[in-house]
Formats: structure tokens, sequence, C-alpha cells
């Protein structure tokens, strides 16, 4: 069976913001770069699971080591732009939870070879709580022109991103044996909201940002002063 376009699309849309950041010369932060290493992770993991596609092997596996590593790169894009050195810690703290709740219910409840049941859900749950915490706090915050800050579009990218991949793994999971054309239909939609996801992190990495602030210093410093919070600091 043929693989609707919109699914390669998605695929390729993974290497968005990566192509950008290196085509467009898009000025570096400490979170864009993050950012731009968490696109070419997830464009190296779309090309080697449509290889073992095509090959007619199982490639669920793939899925279990890239999610956890995809959400940990995005919590720690995120940790740059928190305004707080201790809630900065926290959600550093979250990357390694993240990493042995991976692991606790990988070995304990999910089938590799299919789709996951609560993993990745989880990996997805942990990641749109902190992309909506970081959107919140910024934009309370936020004394510039919001649509020029890094962390709004990446923000937004990450939280619709991880939103569509909280209910639909376990849903496939369950449809799976009972209709495989609702599944197709469901990764279908989730393509749309994906490739959308990308291109709004896409533009994130392309904000501008002043010469002289980069990494987590940038956000401190766009909260101090008003006439330099025009662009973020730095990125997921």
């Amino acid at each position: 069976m043929r693989a609707p376009w919109i699914l390669y699309a998605d695929m390729v849309s993974a290497g968005a913001p990566l192509f950008v950041a290196v085509f467009q010369r898009a000025r570096s932060t400490a979170a864009r770069r993050t950012m731009v290493v968490w696109s070419a992770l997830l464009l190296v993991s779309n090309a080697l699971a449509l290889a073992l596609a095509l090959g007619s092997h199982n490639n669920h596996w793939l899925q279990y080591i890239v999610t956890p590593l995809a959400g940990m790169l995005a919590l720690l894009a995120l940790s740059y732009w928190q305004l707080s050195p201790v809630v900065r810690l926290w959600f550093c703290l979250l990357i390694p939870l993240l990493a042995i709740a991976w692991v606790t219910l990988v070995v304990l409840v999910e089938d590799t070879q299919t789709f996951s049941l609560v993993a990745e859900s989880f990996a997805a749950l942990l990641v749109l709580g902190a992309a909506t915490y970081t959107l919140v706090l910024r934009s309370i915050r936020e004394r510039g022109s919001l649509f020029q800050q890094d962390w709004l579009w990446i923000g937004m990218g990450l939280a619709v991103y991880s939103g569509v991949a909280i209910a639909l793994p376990p849903v496939a999971h369950w449809l799976l044996t009972k209709s495989r054309t609702l599944v197709t239909r469901a990764y279908e939609a989730k393509a749309v909201f994906e490739s959308v996801a990308q291109l709004a992190i896409a533009r994130g990495v392309l904000c501008p940002t002043p010469a002289f602030r980069s990494g987590g210093s940038s956000s401190r410093a766009s909260s101090r002063s008003p006439s330099s919070s025009s662009a973020s600091s730095s990125l997921s």
C-alpha cells in the first residue's frame, strides 16, 4: 500500500528548522542550536524509518529511541528561555526524569514492535506542559513585539507538535487490529499539524536576535531591558 503524500511531506518538514539555520545563516543562540539538533535528529530518524518501511522491516522500535531524545532536547531548549534560575533548574531536572520514566515504562509496559501505549504520551505531555508554561510566562513578561520572539514561535510549534502526540499512539495501538484505514487517516491528520509545527519552529529560528545576546543570558537581558526585548534569547 502506497503511503499518502502528506506523510512524506511531514517527514521532510522535520528538517525545516535545520534547513533555515544552514541556508539562511540564522543567528545562533543556545536554544536555537538545541532545536536545530532536534530537527536534525527527527530528519535522520524519518529517513531511517522510511528506509526500513520500504524494505518491509518493522520500524516502530525506532520511535522508542528517538522520542525520548527529542523530548529531552526540547526541554533543554525551553530551559534557556526561563527567566528564573530556579525554574531553569527545574526544567533541567525534567530531562533525567523523562529518561528514567521512559526506560521504566518501556521495560514494564511497552511492546517496541508496535505503537506506544503510555511512554510516548507521557513524553509529549511533559513537553506540552513545559512549552505552555514558557509561552504563558514569557508572554506576560515580554515588553517588545511578541511576533519577533523566537520563544513564541518555537514554543507554539513544540506545543502543537507534542499536543497531537499525546492521544494518537495509544489510539493507533487500539485501532491497529480493527481498522488500518482509520490509523492511516489519523496519521495523515497528525502529519498536517506536525508540518505546521515545524514551519513555526523554523520561523522562530529566523527571528532577529541582537548580536550581543546568546543562550540563557539573553532571556535575563530581555526581561531587564525593554529596548532589547525585540528578540528572544534562545531556542528549542
